[in-house]
């Protein structure tokens, strides 16, 4: 999948009208370096597939609602023909729960997956009452304590920024090796973390995403960059911080939301993944719904 291929890609996802992160042009673009993403056209829908040396899989549902129970069936042979040979499995991921409806999902396996955390805009702006009393402090902390400027991205800042992406890579690296957690598999995921950001920060004007930074004494130290996915939810596609500058998370958090996405009804902040300690995060901002996805394995 190229660059211009969003146009085509828009134009299916629209139609489809969801509310998770992941049916988005950008969310797929920008994992292009741990996987290569091809597309075709099966009865009108829009079908986007992931290569790895593994093998293949379906990054989304078919998008186009057109004669879904043939194209599934194409799909899943398309898909076999490659994994067979190597032993993986067949799937499709990040489905909503409406494509459900859309066959007869007794002739597959379906199975849930982790949800997206869906939080009510004026909620996150607002950090109202006491439930948000923490995420409070940890501003006012930060605002108080470092002289930061909170700044639209531009195509000005796309060097800086990827230098920053750097430095919080080899930053997190670091940590890794000093907790004892430096398993080969979570260095090689935080590698194509960074180049994710990296992807994101370079195509951010082609891709339609909006972004802000967070100077201190004149440096990039925080950026972030999110989307509009549909008509009344935004999404925060990425944001990466330094650890050593207390309550910038929750900063940058705030601020974005206020200054970008305020006429947005919900944001969309992504999945936990299972990892516990994004849960908790997730969790402290008290999403107003949980998006449920599936994914939908050959029987």
């Amino acid at each position: 999948m190229k660059i211009e291929d969003k146009k085509l890609f828009d134009r299916y996802v629209i139609e489809e009208g969801v509310n998770l992160c992941d049916y988005s042009f950008a969310n797929n673009y920008i994992w292009k370096g741990s996987i290569e993403l091809l597309w075709k056209i099966i009865n009108n829908n829009f079908c986007l597939f992931g290569l790895t040396s593994k093998g293949m899989c379906m990054m989304l549902p078919p998008l186009g609602k057109n004669n879904i129970q043939n194209t599934l069936n194409e799909c899943f042979s398309m898909m076999k023909e490659i994994n067979d040979t190597r032993g993986f499995e067949s799937y499709i991921n990040y489905v909503y729960e409406g494509f459900l409806n859309l066959f007869d999902n007794t002739s597959y396996r379906i199975v849930e997956g982790y949800p997206d955390y869906i939080y009510k805009t004026t909620d996150l702006i607002k950090l109202a009452g006491r439930k948000y009393e923490k995420k409070r402090n940890e501003i006012n902390f930060f605002k108080k304590h470092y002289d930061a400027s909170f700044e639209k991205f531009y195509p000005k800042h796309i060097a800086d920024a990827l230098l920053m992406i750097d430095q919080w890579k080899r930053g997190k690296i670091h940590e890794s090796n000093v907790s004892n957690h430096n398993e080969p598999h979570y260095q090689y995921s935080l590698i194509h973390e960074a180049e994710a950001a990296k992807c994101a920060i370079i195509f951010s004007e082609e891709m339609g995403l909006h972004g802000a930074i967070i100077a201190i004494n004149g440096q990039i130290e925080g950026i972030t960059l999110g989307e509009h996915i549909n008509c009344s939810t935004a999404s925060v596609l990425i944001e990466k911080t330094d650890n050593k500058f207390s309550g910038m998370p929750q900063f940058i958090y705030q601020q974005f939301c206020a200054n970008t996405f305020s006429d947005m009804e919900y944001i969309n902040a992504g999945e936990d993944w299972g990892i516990e300690g994004l849960r908790r995060a997730k969790m402290s901002y008290h999403p107003c719904s949980l998006a449920k996805k599936f994914t939908i394995y050959g029987k």
